[in-house]
This record gives structure tokens, sequence and C-alpha cells, in this order.
């Protein structure tokens, strides 16, 4: 790395704090703002995506790049977020970690239907709010192939899987370039080879404390993901890991889009 910039060691507090504040504004997001829009006539479908997925994550790992005192240039970027290509080995490692996590998931919220995020949802502090998806909603019951999303009907109208899609990119290229590629490397220098342990608890009991009654479920693939980030050294492996994960979304609304069950 360029010796002319110097990347600052960062304390447990600054994680904290850069961790907690996007936390805190998806959570007012959802338990907030959402019932908000709703009740003055803003459709589920058009405020629910972007106040759940945050993609001011973006603009903002590209603010506190600058303020670090970087120079906005492709070359700088790809040294300081380390999105150098994946190469060789890297991608079987990329593959393995997907796998693992997807396994995870399938073994939380399908084959074990998901009882540990029910019994959590029971509780009143991790209680879900009435108006989620059901695919992430442990209460609900899931009836394929999907007619609806967030009160929209789904027939016919590809501009809900744009929708979502888009969004969804934006977010998890904003949420890596934050964690893994401006924070993760800065952990390291504080906290050495258990920097991916810390990064990824934050990520999950903190960021994702608007979906708490998950947390149990979500474990594995929230510390799988920057522990593929660390070892590599590469931004794009856990992106792919963590958008790839997200793309299923595809499965529950492409059917419905064509028509299926209708």
């Amino acid at each position: 790395m360029d010796r002319s910039y110097r990347i600052e060691p960062m304390p447990f507090w600054q994680s904290l704090v850069l961790f907690g504040i996007p936390g805190i504004i998806v959570y007012l997001n959802i338990y907030v703002g959402v019932p908000y829009l709703v009740s003055v006539g803003v459709p589920l479908i058009v405020c629910f995506p972007p106040l759940l997925l945050l993609p001011v994550l973006l603009p903002a790992s590209l603010a506190v790049y600058r303020r670090e005192g970087n120079e906005m240039s492709w070359a700088r970027l790809k040294e300081r977020f380390r999105l150098d290509p994946i190469q060789g080995k890297q991608w079987l490692w990329v593959a393995g970690v997907f796998l693992c996590a997807q396994l995870s998931d399938v073994v939380f919220g399908f084959i074990g239907l998901d009882r540990v995020g029910r019994w959590l949802a029971s509780i009143p502090l991790f209680e879900p709010p009435p108006y989620l998806p059901a695919f992430i909603d442990p209460r609900v019951e899931l009836e394929t192939p999907f007619t609806e999303f967030l009160g929209a009907h789904l027939e016919g109208n590809w501009w809900i899987l744009s929708w979502w899609l888009c969004l969804m990119f934006l977010s998890n290229l904003g949420e890596e370039l934050m964690w893994r590629g401006y924070i993760l490397p800065r952990q390291e220098l504080c906290l050495g080879k258990q920097a991916w342990l810390v990064n990824g608890l934050l990520w999950n009991l903190v960021v994702h404390a608007v979906l708490k009654w998950q947390y149990i479920g979500m474990m594995p693939s929230m510390l799988l993901t920057p522990w593929l980030a660390q070892k590599l050294k590469n931004t794009w492996a856990s992106f792919l890991v963590h958008f790839g994960g997200n793309l299923l979304v595809v499965v529950f609304l492409l059917p419905g889009i064509l028509g299926a069950g209708s």
C-alpha cells in the first residue's frame, strides 16, 4: 500500500459508532418511518425497500474515504477498499463460503422451519412488525408462488423486481465498501486476526437489530462474510457472498411476476 496514505487503527468505540449510526437509522426507518409513510398514503412497496436497504451507505462510504484524505481516483479507491480482481483459488474460497452461508440459512430457515426465529419473534422485545414480507417473517408459513409482495400485485409487474434488485445492489455494495472496505482494514490494525469476528458481530447485532428475531439464524453468514474478506484481503469476495445470497429473493418474486399461481 502507498505509504503516503496512512490508515489509522480503529478502536472498538469507533467501530461501534460507525456500525451503530446506520443500525439506529434503519431501526427507526422500519419501526417509525414506514408506519408513518403508510399512514399518509405511501404504498408499502415504495417506502419499505429503501428504508430497509439504506442505499445511502454507498455515498457515505465514499465520504469517509475522502475524509481520510484519499484522492478520488480509481487506483486509490481500488487499493483502499481492497477491490482487486478475484483470481485463481480465491474463487474456490468465495464459492465455498457462499455455499456454507446458504446452507446455514437453509438449516435455520427451512429444514429447521426457523424455530429459533419463531421463538425469538414470540418474545415482545424481538417481535417483528406486522407488515414484513413473508419470506423474512418467521411467524408466517410460506405459500408459494407469491401473488403479491409488500401489498403490490406481482403478475406482470417487472418494476417490482427491478426496484428491489437495484436498491439491494446499491445497498450491498455500500455495506461492503463501508464494513469490509473501509472499517475492516482499520480494525485489523487494532484487533489483528480477530478483526473479522468483531466486524461480523457488530454487523449482525447492531446493524441488523431491525431483524432482531433473526439474530441466531443470521449469525453464521454474518461471521463468514467478514472472515472471507479478511482472509483474502478482498472486498469483492465478501460482496459476492453478500449480494449473491440476497439474490435468492428472485426465487420468490419471479414466479409471481410470470403469473404462476394466478
